[in-house]
């Protein structure tokens, strides 16, 4: 079963984001969030915000055990542009954007060893 958690228009870039929210995959969850509370990035804070809601979705919607999912993917996507500038040498405009992205994390739920043999002996 596939849990998805989403925000939108994080203000930090999708490359930045992407380089926290990679770090991530295949982890527990808890372990997961245990891992961006000492990743030393300024996207980690979103990301973990992302995957609490993730995991606060698979308890209360879902009322799975937070001891079984595991981070199957997260990835950030671009969202809107900003176009901004400021003024440069001679009185010339140096315009830049500012990328804002959108966060994705899809969490899994699997089955321990020892809670599928008790389901196999009943």
């Amino acid at each position: 079963m596939i849990i998805i958690a989403k925000a939108s228009h994080l203000t930090n870039s999708p490359r930045k984001v992407n380089l926290v929210a990679k770090s991530i995959v295949g982890l527990p969850a808890q372990r997961a969030l245990e891992k961006l509370q000492f990743t030393f990035k300024r996207a980690s804070l979103p990301v973990a915000k992302v995957l609490k809601q993730a995991i606060g979705n698979a308890v209360n919607n879902l009322k799975l055990n937070p001891q079984t999912l595991i981070v199957e993917t997260a990835f950030a996507t671009k969202g809107r542009v900003l176009k901004r500038g400021m003024m440069g040498g001679r009185s010339r405009y140096k315009p830049f954007e500012r990328t804002a992205s959108h966060l994705t994390i899809n969490l899994k739920s699997v089955e321990t060893k020892k809670s599928a043999v008790k389901l196999k002996t009943k």
